[in-house]
Parts: C-alpha cells; structure tokens; sequence
C-alpha cells in the first residue's frame, strides 16, 4: 500500500475508533508487522499536520477545531505549559470577551515566551468540555537576549537560561564575543533560531554563580535598570558650577537668615525638601516649603533633561538608588545640604488655627538649611520633650510644626483624608550586600508631619496654577469603582463584618464614614490593606478629578523634583510662565503636557514593579536561611491554586493547595475561602506554616501548614517540586 492510502486508512479508522493506541490501530489496520515502521511514520506526519493528536495515555485521537486567534505566548515558570491570550491591539475588545488558550510544551513549536503567535484551539474530545491550544505561527518575535549561564554538557560548554520560561528550547553558542567561563553568568543574544535549536552569541559577563549576589544582579540586567548616563551629558555636567556663589540672584527672595530645615531618613543624600514654620502676630502659621529649584539646572530639551525624561524616576533598591538626575545634581549643586546656600522655589503658606489656607505666595527663593535633622532624631525629640540639638530656637520651631502637622491632618481627615499607610518590611544588608534581617518598618510622627507639610505644598500650587488658567500636571486618583466595592464587600462579609456597598456617587466624605463604621467591628493592618485594595491606581494627566485618595479637589507633584519628573515639570511652568511671564510657552507646554503625563504614569509603575520585584528577591533570600521554621501567618489573599499568607515581618509566602492534603480544594466564586468537602480556610484567618523553599530567581516564598509538614517532606512527589531544589540546582548545574 502507499504512502497516501496508509495515512488516508490511518485518519479514517482514528477518527472512526479513536482514541485507540498504537497496537490497537495496527490490528484495525491488518498489516504485517513490516509495516509497522511506515504506520509510525504515517502517525507522525498526520501529528504534524495537526490532523491526529496524541493523549496522555499514548492514544491517538482526531481533534475537532474549536478556535484559532492572534495572541501573545506566555509561559509557566516552569516551562512545561503556558497561555496564550489574545492580542488586544487599542483595547477594542472588551476584557471579558478576549480569548485565551492552554498550551502544553510539546505544542509551542519553537515559540518563546511573549512572543506573538498564531494558536489553534482545539477540543480535547468528543464531550467538547476541555480544550488545548497548538501554536502554529510565530507571527514576531518578541525576545533578542537572553540572561544565563555557561554550563559544561557532554564536555561542551552550553548555554542555560536563568529564566525557566525559556528552557523549552535546546541552545548552542555561536560565537563568544567575551572572556567568559563555565558558571559565568551571561548576556546572549539570540542570532538565529533553526528547528528546535536557538543560536546565540555571549556578548557580556555579568558576574559568576559563587557570588552572593548573582540572583539579584541577573535581575537588575533582566529589567533593564539604567547603569550610568550617558557620556553624551558630560559637557552639560561641567558647566553645573559647585556653588550658587558666581550665579544671578536677581528675582530671588533671600530666605538665608530664616531657621530652615531638612528632616529625612538617616541614610538620605539627596534632600530636595526643607521646611519652616513661624506664628504670625494674628495667631495664624506661616508655613515654608522650600524645594531645590532643579529647573534652574536642568533646562528642557538638554541631555540632562532628555535623560531624566526617559527615567521618569529615581528607583529606590534596597542596597542601592538609581537616581533620576546625575550624582552632581541630585546630590550637589540642588541637594539642599545644610550650610550651603542653595537656589529653591518657597511656597509659603498661611494657614489658619482650623487648618484653612489664608494666602499663599510660589517665588524663586535663595535658602540655606541651617539643621539636617533625621525622622528618629525628630521622633524621639517629640517623644521625650527634651532640648533638640541644644538650640531653644530649634526645639521651640519643631514644636510649632507639630502643631502645625496635627491641626492640617485634622483639615484633612475633615475633608475625607483616611490615612490608610500600611506598616511594610525594611531590609537590613550585611557589608557584602546579602540580606541581614527584615523586619516591620517604622513610620513616626516626624514622618506623618513632613507627608502633611507636602501634601499641603502640592494643594497650593496645584490650586495656583489653575487659578492662573495655566497647564498643570495634575496627580489625580479616582474614586473605587463597582468591582472593588464589590470585592471589599465580599471579604468583609467573610470577615462578619456588616458592609453593603454604597450606591450612588462616592465622595471621599462618605468613604470616610464607612471606614469609621468598620472600625467599630475592626480596625487593624489587614482591614486597612483591604482598604487600600479598594483604591485605583493614581496617574498623571492635563485633566483634573481631584485626588480620592487624599481628599484634594487639587493635586499635583512639586516637592521632589530630584527623584520625580512630573515635579521637574510643575517647577518648568512655574519658572516660564509665572516667574519669567513668557507667555509665549503656553501653548507649547498644553502640547505636550498629556504626552508628558502618560509617559510619567507608565515610568512610575514600571520603577514600583522593579522595587516590589527586586524586594522579592530580598525576602527569598532571608528565608532560604528559614526553610523548616514555623511561623504564624495570616491569610491575605486566596487564589484558584492556593492562598498567599503574610508573616510577621509583613513579608509573604504561598500555601498551593496541593498542600493541603486533608482533601481536594477548591476558591469559591468570590475568591474569599478555600474550602473542601469538611474545612474551610477564610480570607484574613491566622494559621501556622512551616517554610518548605524558596524560588532565588523568581523570590517567590513556600509554606505549608504546620500539621501536614512532615506528611509533606515523605511525598516524593511534593519534595520534587520544592522551590528550594529548583533554585539550588541552578547553582549545582
């Protein structure tokens, strides 16, 4: 028989019988056993035209076409399966309606993760319940380097990707363009993809797998994190003078003899706030917020200015900064050190003893910080009631501000202002940059008053500005909407705390007012978290909401120009429009105000990501050294596969369900408990876990429950999958 007529016997008798095995099919068929090799062939080329599939129990089966759409590939961390989910190109299809697909390994052919793909969808069986995806075209290809070791195979060095999601795939080196060595870890990027097999060229070291920080450093190469700036800025950068000494006062008014100060963080070195407060004769307060007048450095369109704009913001690691600005302005000519004269732009605000602005006055300034005070110096200074820093004119100030911090937080709370700051860890590093503890970070009245005194300068000149009728940068957030109202409704049910969602238009008033409801049944970090959860995202835009969060109808950020962008670009309107009257940038600045807006909000989310991914790295680290210990946890989230629970260090872990091995469980609908047949465990509910591993590549945390621990170590099954085998044997391969 040919060729032909076996694949056209093969496809009618499988799709007749199937799914059938291979010995079950050879009898259906009736050939000689010497036909057995061309039955094989016929299996795999109907398997490759995608007309037969084989199943887990080496049945073959024909499939019945469900689906097939353009989507983006995204693979599990294991490597072994992903999802593809469909291209939604200017968010045309509504979230509920865009489609997505399972894809086991085997049917990815050659597609890497994010790359966008062609993907057929196709039934399991007959009973059409289940379906799998097969990739069938790699429409482009999203990924041109890869982060990984040099690791000996077979006595040939070969390349091995950090990144699991990128293991599918077999790779050679091509060409090594550096000095590199076994366990060196690398940037390779891909030169071509044949078949199943990815070329790649070395290009750079990053560092070797013995250091302690090799995990954190593929890290901040996989993110991109800026190195240093460019050389192209280096002759704008000597132009900066040292000193305001040589530089044109003219226009400024000289704030130098006032008693002005810095209050941050003990290991602060770019200070671009400092404040005053006096009493008027009328009994009201002068309040001074004095900020480094960057723009009078950083000019638009500069290198410098080009440079920042790309940033959009300095990036705050736990051993490390990645500042907006170059070292020589962020921590020179406009850091705002003490002793040294400095340009700024003061807002000085009266307010009144009920927290009401009386009048406020936005000019170019000269100061000079007389104290660099810190958050625990102040702290304690308003905890014992002693003499601060021997200096009776010091003491008597910092008193003044804190009355000053508690009346406008009263203002605020008034307005609708609920302080919703949750307590978060804080990193402690040894010298060599490994982590030393973790612990639950503090936040003191120091830092609540200089958070009100910012709060109040951002108000005012966002308010002044728009007054003017001048383009503003406006720092909105919205009100929560329905899902999230819904959402906090649902777990404070579980909670048995009595809450109906509010109808109608929900004002910062009455959202304060459901907040003091609540606090009558409970009030503690995980009610306040749950609060938060509510909240929508802030951004940056031309058009004013208000901002929910803080109870401000105006908002905008001015009082960190160093570190933020869109403060730099407050301060660029102040000084052209207002301080200069060069009207004749006002269209400009409305042209490119929103362009400028969007960019920021997308710049602040991606550096919050690299921060909370970078910390992750952090907390798996501490509990690589903690794996068998117990700790007592709360349940703060549940998900389809499990629940995530948070330490007493704030820090998290996940409980998979497949630990729970007292039944099958399942999250019901609201994702608020995960229940079996005979036990629930409920959204907020303490439990006590055991650490079991750690994923050092992902910083990803395990745990189970203490009383299936032992149970769980004698399932083979279980300590196969152990997040601290997987990221061990990265550095054992």
């Amino acid at each position: 028989m040919d060729k032909k007529n076996i694949k056209t016997e093969i496809f009618e008798i499988i799709n007749k019988f199937g799914p059938i095995n291979f010995v079950q099919l050879v009898r259906k068929l009736k050939f000689l056993p010497s036909e057995n090799k061309n039955v094989s062939k016929a299996l795999i080329e109907l398997e490759a035209e995608l007309k037969i599939f084989k199943n887990w129990d080496g049945e073959y089966y024909t499939p019945i076409l469900h689906d097939e759409f353009d989507g983006v590939l995204k693979i599990n961390s294991t490597g072994k399966f992903g999802f593809v989910t469909e291209l939604n190109e200017n968010e045309l299809i509504p979230a509920e309606e865009i489609r997505d697909c399972f894809v086991a390994k085997y049917f990815f052919n050659s597609a890497m993760h994010d790359d966008l793909v062609h993907v057929k969808v196709f039934f399991e069986d007959k009973t059409k319940e289940k379906t799998f995806g097969v990739i069938t075209n790699i429409i482009e290809r999203k990924t041109e380097e890869l982060i990984g070791f040099l690791v000996s195979k077979n006595s040939f060095v070969d390349f091995k990707p950090l990144d699991n999601k990128f293991n599918n795939a077999k790779y050679r080196i091509s060409d090594v363009k550096v000095n590199a060595k076994i366990n060196d870890l690398v940037i390779a990027k891909i030169s071509k993809i044949q078949g199943d097999f990815i070329y790649v060229t070395i290009e750079e070291i990053i560092t070797n797998k013995t250091d302690p920080k090799v995990f954190f450093k593929a890290f901040l190469e996989k993110v991109k994190v800026p190195k240093e700036f460019s050389s192209v800025m280096d002759s704008e950068l000597k132009e900066i003078p040292k000193s305001i000494e040589n530089e044109n006062f003219e226009n400024r008014i000289d704030l130098r003899n006032e008693l002005i100060v810095t209050i941050d963080g003990d290991d602060t070195k770019d200070f671009d706030d400092a404040v005053n407060v006096k009493r008027l004769e009328n009994g009201n307060y002068l309040l001074g917020v004095h900020i480094a007048d960057v723009s009078y450095y950083v000019t638009e369109n500069s290198e410098i200015d080009k440079e920042a704009l790309k940033r959009g913001t300095s990036i705050y690691l736990a051993d490390r900064v990645i500042p907006m600005l170059p070292f020589e302005l962020s921590n020179g000519i406009c850091s705002l050190n003490p002793h040294e004269d400095r340009f700024a732009i003061s807002a000085l605000m009266e307010i009144d003893r009920n927290g009401n602005n009386v009048k406020t006055e936005i000019f170019p300034s000269i100061i000079q910080s007389k104290y660099r005070l810190t958050y625990k110096q102040v702290n304690k200074f308003l905890e014992e009631k002693t003499l601060l820093n021997e200096n009776v004119e010091l003491t008597n100030m910092i008193n003044l501000s804190y009355e000053l911090s508690k009346i406008l937080h009263e203002y605020k709370t008034r307005q609708g202002y609920i302080d919703f700051e949750i307590e978060e860890p804080k990193i402690y590093l040894n010298e060599d940059g490994t982590v030393k503890d973790i612990v639950v970070g503090e936040r003191g009245v120091s830092e609540v008053l200089i958070e009100d005194f910012m709060v109040r300068a951002n108000e005012q000149v966002a308010e002044f500005l728009t007054s003017k009728k001048l383009p503003v940068m406006y720092r909105v957030h919205d009100a929560p909407d329905e899902e999230k109202l819904s959402n906090l409704e649902n777990v404070l049910n579980v909670l048995d705390i009595p809450f109906k969602k509010p109808q109608g238009i929900l004002d910062p008033i009455k959202f304060a007012q459901i907040a003091t409801e609540i606090k009558k049944y409970k009030y503690d970090e995980f009610i306040k978290l749950l609060f938060l959860r509510t909240m929508q995202k802030a951004k940056y835009t031309s058009i004013n909401i208000g901002h929910f969060g803080l109870a401000s109808e105006f908002y905008c950020h001015f009082t960190s120009p160093i570190r933020r962008y869109p403060d730099l670009m407050i301060h660029r309107i102040l000084r052209e429009l207002v301080f200069n009257k060069n009207m004749d940038k006002l269209s400009h600045f409305n042209d490119i105000i929103e362009g400028i807006a969007n960019q920021n909000s997308s710049m602040e989310q991606s550096s919050v990501d690299i921060e909370r991914n970078s910390n992750d790295l952090f907390y798996a680290e501490y509990f690589k050294n903690k794996i068998g210990q117990k700790f007592h946890a709360q349940i703060i989230s549940v998900t389809k596969f499990g629940m995530f629970i948070e330490f007493p260090n704030k820090t998290d872990a996940l409980v998979h369900k497949s630990t729970l091995l007292d039944g099958e469980y399942e999250a019901n609908e609201t994702m608020t408990v995960l229940a079996s047949s005979n036990r629930k465990f409920k959204i907020g509910q303490f439990i006590d876990v055991i650490v079991t591993g750690v994923d050092l590549v992902e910083g990803k945390v395990d745990a189970v429950l203490e009383e299936f621990y032992n149970d769980f170590l004698n399932n083979d099954k279980n300590k196969k999958n152990f997040r601290s085998v997987k990221s061990e044997q990265i550095r054992k391969n």
